[in-house]
């Protein structure tokens, strides 16, 4: 299947399907982007059944609030915000920000030390990184979107795009520069 399925099931016609609660477009819409919000919650919280469970709850909230989706406005956009909610409050309900000492001991027993040291740091820097700059960063190094993409999702012009991922690239050099050499 093509990476990006927007050209098998336009977004436009799903969410007015779903709006009139068509569930065999849910369905579609859930098989189209359950992946990709998946490997975005993944990212932050290292879990895969707490990401599973995380975007399983945005799907349930679309369901239940899909009445007020609106099919003229960027679908991926929703979903990311929405989802990226979800996961702020999870985390400050379990106050823990951090990988745990079990994924750490299991994911250095499969990669190299200091492969693992500097997925740590990343990651530490990336938390310590101002929200718009980090989500830029995440959707294009991450996810792997293009500028204009990215644009659309988080509303805002490709030049914002660029100055915002220039910005984060120049933080995480100037806090590796020093130990890893990007």
């Amino acid at each position: 299947m093509p990476k990006d399925n927007n050209h098998i099931f336009p977004d436009e016609p799903l969410i007015k399907a779903i709006i009139n609660n068509d569930t065999d477009s849910f369905k579609q819409f859930y098989l189209k982007y359950f992946p990709l919000l998946l490997r975005y919650a993944l990212y932050y919280t290292h879990s895969m059944d707490l990401s599973r469970e995380m975007v399983q709850e945005l799907f349930v909230r679309i369901w239940i609030k899909r009445h007020l989706l609106n099919p003229q406005k960027s679908v991926k956009a929703y979903l990311f915000k929405s989802l990226h909610n979800i996961i702020i409050n999870k985390q400050a309900l379990h106050s823990s920000r951090n990988i745990s000492l079990d994924e750490i001991k299991k994911n250095s027993n499969s990669q190299g030390e200091s492969d693992m040291e500097l997925k740590i740091d990343i990651k530490a820097a990336l938390d310590n990184m101002p929200e718009k700059l980090k989500i830029v960063y995440l959707l294009s190094r991450v996810e792997g979107f293009k500028y204009n993409e990215i644009a659309q999702i988080c509303e805002i012009s490709e030049k914002a795009v660029e100055k915002r991922m220039s910005k984060a690239v120049n933080i995480l050099r100037k806090k590796f520069l020093g130990k890893y050499f990007l």
